[in-house]
């Protein structure tokens, strides 16, 4: 419950005239939330029938019959939470009560992550499923804690997807796994190692064998999805660059000898492989001028450049002590490189650092003029040894006589000396008269050469055949203890890209992750007292980052969101629940999971820290409206969507130009795709489509409203409204005249920031129009209060130093940022003070909530010519109530446009 000085403090400020910038203290109760602030009347618990499976493309359960694929079958959308390590495994006392917090705020899944990526020197820390031990070692307190967890879920309506492999470092002395040359450190989370090599892959099937056994999960609805393998594949690692610098030694020994077996498998002699592949040309002469230019230095920075007698250059790099961004980049200039022709770059570096020591230095070849688009670029790790480097590219744009040949090399405070700098057109790897399939002595290719477009293409193949290998050892591992009808993933589409549709053709469902304004760690990474972020927007940014989520979206087969997030204290993250949901409704998305509730068993602690919902009120307070917007359907999904062509050609020139997760960029660049087009439509891949539909070449209007009509997205002012029967809201910047949603009319006061998000649901599944119970939520971001300071005071947002980011003010002399993982209560929100007005009937009462949801005083209504106003200010959400006689208390019903689904029920009227 809220405290009466918090009950004081919140209707003192519901009194007085709202200053800019003004904040208010606000402690919400999640164990205690009741009334309009508690959706767990969307849950029931779980038995038999709610067992999920993939019928028509989308998530369904059994019905009462037990049987699947019949007319008993319901559709289903989840809405979840990631916990993430110890989280995963709460005390015997906590299980229920975190279960009971999540049905409050709509949750129906839980996404256990990072189960296996920390394990316990001491079993009783219960923070992994693993011991140190070798590898599986399980923990059984651990496996007992999570069983027992499962069941509070199952009890409270939650489902659970469980995912496999997600942070677990391979240990080769210990676990009896191939060392890398020279014992060097495994890779972090073993990617992607673990996917490659027999031993790994076997040892992770022994994993799922054990810890499915334990679990003893077989028919059990409570176990609604799987995914394998997080945020890795072979194929991203191969485009990300990552996979030829940690597969040496005898993995890659593995990786040669699986591809040298792969091209056998695939060509019946030699013969056939030259006719395919093509002979291997020469690199042509050097484009490059002879001399180095002067270098170009950026203040406060200070260098000099020599030439020796042998040609080298030597650079000696002075920063000033001045704050800022020094920069200094040798280069040579004036060349010109042509669209779609490959070309091969290399050069020689060293430095006079000490042994085992190394620096950072970027390597680019970009234009020398504005735009200063970049053809490719690579980071060198420089030590004292002369290393020769080369980078392989095809241009995708042309330079005409103003290319650059730039070294950055202002991270290197020792002298650094470079020589045999060169640009060579041609020299790609074709079938060389050597290779041969009987001896298996084909190479792999490699970032450093460039190879025929038949050649790359079978490689691409050929890691897509090893991914989707990988797969299906774990799938069957999965099987072996569960149904067969279980809906597995591998990993998220931006982790490999259009090639997954190969790698995962036969497994049940796609995934993606996405993340509006990640942190940013400037030297150290997760270091939570140096980061920044920049304060991003989706809506700021033309919803470019739903739009490229949209475009991922595979026909045919269910599509979950199984992380997204705009984290604290990002001063706009109210608006990422409600919008998301809207859009993935009108999409017809199937899950939507929250990254995270919380990744540790500080469940109390009360205060905004890291990614985690649990003390974030900012995000928490409309958290219930999300689910109900997107569990109930409230948003019509459109109906007749464009399909975007993802041919067996277009797969592999996504993989083979490295887009990773570039959707959006590679459909406008292959087809003319208009991204924004997926604003107002309803967008899929499908494998078999002839083309790109004429609609999505065209450029959108400025403002675009859904094909449904029931939203509409203004990228010029930045604005979102929403207008579904039961849901009306207005997001983004609504600075200025009065602006209306639905029933729903919003005016900013003057001395509100301009931005807000507003979001009122009917809570009794009628009609806003005819409601008589609905909520309305305005939060504000939140502050905690700075550590030691007397008189306690907010901990504000300050500049980055040096940066044009944020980060909060420290709270150590020696550190530039607060801790992003603790905090001090109390937590102030901002106050966001605006006039609105309800179309309605009516009339209406309208009160605003404390921390448990409970009401607290009246606000005062007026009526108006065709409803009523109020004011809102210093409360993140009100209840209101309509008392005339045709909203009267009648049974409630779901949406309209869907039928009743399980783990859903109705809610009596408030």
């Amino acid at each position: 419950m809220a405290s009466v000085s918090q009950i004081l403090t919140l209707l003192l400020l519901l009194a007085l005239p709202i200053s800019a910038q003004q904040f208010y203290t606000l402690d919400i109760n999640q164990d205690a939330l009741a009334g309009p602030a508690d959706f767990s009347f969307l849950n029931h618990p779980l038995e038999p029938q709610d067992a999920l499976f993939v019928r028509d493309g989308h998530f369904f359960t059994i019905g009462p019959d037990l049987a699947p694929f019949t007319d008993d079958d319901t559709r289903i959308r989840l809405f979840g939470m990631n916990l993430a390590f110890g989280a995963n495994f709460p005390a015997p006392e906590d299980a229920l009560r975190i279960a009971r917090r999540l049905r409050r705020l709509g949750v129906n899944l839980v996404r256990l992550h990072h189960m296996e990526s920390q394990p316990d020197s001491n079993p009783a820390n219960a923070n992994s499923l693993l011991t140190t031990g070798p590898y599986p070692t399980f923990n059984e307190a651990s496996v007992a804690r999570l069983r027992a967890f499962l069941l509070a879920l199952k009890s409270e309506g939650i489902y659970a997807n469980v995912n496999l492999h997600v942070g677990y470092t391979f240990r080769p002395a210990i676990d009896n796994v191939p060392a890398l040359p020279s014992n060097a450190a495994f890779p972090t989370q073993s990617k992607p190692l673990h996917i490659l090599h027999p031993r790994l892959v076997q040892l992770q099937a022994d994993f799922v064998r054990g810890l499915f056994q334990r679990l003893d999960l077989r028919g059990d609805p409570v176990l609604a999805l799987v995914e394998l393998d997080n945020e890795t594949s072979l194929l991203y690692a191969h485009q990300n660059g990552s996979l030829e610098t940690t597969a040496l030694g005898e993995y890659k020994t593995s990786l040669q000898s699986s591809w040298n077996r792969y091209l056998r498998s695939r060509y019946a002699s030699n013969n056939e492989l030259r006719s395919a592949w093509g002979p291997s040309t020469p690199e042509g002469p050097d484009l490059l001028p002879s001399a180095w230019r002067s270098l170009e230095i950026h203040s406060p920075a200070a260098a000099t450049l020599t030439t020796l007698e042998d040609g080298t250059v030597r650079v000696l790099v002075a920063t000033a002590a001045a704050s800022g961004a020094p920069v200094v980049i040798l280069k040579k200039v004036g060349f010109s490189v042509t669209a779609k022709q490959p070309y091969v770059a290399e050069v020689e570096i060293r430095a006079d650092l000490a042994a085992g020591q190394s620096r950072n230095v970027y390597w680019d070849i970009k234009q020398d003029v504005s735009p200063w688009n970049t053809v490719t670029g690579k980071n060198i790790a420089v030590t004292s040894e002369w290393q020769r480097v080369r980078m392989a590219v095809t241009p995708s744009f042309s330079i005409d006589s103003s290319g650059r040949f730039g070294l950055s090399l202002e991270k290197c405070e020792a002298p650094v000396y470079v020589r045999n700098a060169r640009l060579s057109a041609g020299g790609q790897r074709g079938a060389d008269p050597a290779d041969d399939l009987d001896a298996a002595n084909i190479a792999l290719p490699n970032s450093s050469e460039n190879t025929t477009t038949a050649l790359l293409n079978d490689y691409i193949d050929f890691l897509a055949f090893l991914d989707r290998d990988y797969n299906q050892v774990l799938l069957d591992a999965t099987r072996e203890f569960n149904s067969p009808l279980l809906p597995v993933t591998g990993t998220q589409m931006g982790f490999g890209g259009l090639m997954l549709l190969d790698a995962q053709r036969n497994l049940d469902f796609f995934d993606q992750h996405f993340y509006i304004d990640h942190y940013a760690f400037p030297h150290t990474a997760w270091d939570g007292r140096d980061w920044s972020f920049k304060d991003d927007s989706s809506i700021a940014a033309a919803w470019s980052t739903f739009t490229n989520t949209a475009a991922a979206r595979v026909a045919s087969k269910p599509y979950t969101v199984s992380e997204y997030n705009q984290p604290w204290p990002n001063t706009r993250a109210a608006e990422i629940g409600p919008t998301l949901a809207a859009y993935a409704s009108f999409q017809d998305w199937d899950a939507l999971v929250h990254f995270a509730y919380e990744h540790s068993r500080s469940w109390d602690a009360g205060v905004p820290h890291g990614f985690n919902l649990n003390g974030d009120w900012t995000k928490l307070v409309n958290t219930g409206q999300s689910a109900l917007l997107f569990r109930l359907g409230l948003l019509a999904p459109d109906p007749d969507p464009l399909r975007l062509p993802a041919n067996e050609d277009l797969r592999r020139q996504f993989t083979r130009d490295r887009r990773n997760g570039s959707f959006n960029t590679a459909f406008n660049s292959y087809l003319g795709y208009q991204s924004a087009t997926a604003i107002g439509r309803r967008v899929e891949l499908d494998p078999d489509a002839a083309g790109l539909p004429e609609e999505a070449r065209q450029t959108p209007p400025d403002s675009i409203t859904a094909a449904t009509g029931e939203f509409e997205f203004d990228r010029i002012n930045k604005r979102f409204l929403l207008h579904a029967p039961q849901a009306a809201g207005l997001f983004g910047n609504l600075a200025g005249a009065p602006l209306t949603a639905g029933p729903l009319t919003v005016e900013l006061a003057s001395t509100a920031r301009g931005t807000a998000n507003i979001l009122l649901t009917a809570l009794d599944g009628k009609p806003l129009s005819e409601s008589a119970s609905m909520l309305l939520t305005n939060p504000g971001y939140t502050l905690r209060t700075q550590p030691n300071s007397n008189p306690p005071r907010a901990q504000n947002i300050i500049n980055y130093p040096g940066a044009a980011t944020f980060t909060v003010e420290p709270d150590q002399p020696s550190k530039p940022s607060g801790d992003l993982n603790a905090g001090k209560a109390p937590i102030y929100m901002e106050a966001i003070e605006a006039t609105v007005t309800l179309n309605v009937p009516g009339p209406i009462e309208v009160y605003a909530l404390d921390g448990s949801g409970n009401r607290v005083e009246p606000i005062p209504v007026e009526p108006t010519s065709s409803g009523f106003t109020f004011r809102i200010g210093a409360a993140p959400w009100y209840s209101l109530i309509a008392t005339a006689p045709q909203a009267a208390a009648t049974a409630p019903s779901s949406s309209p446009r869907t039928p009743p689904r399980a783990g859903t029920s109705a809610r009596p009227p408030l």
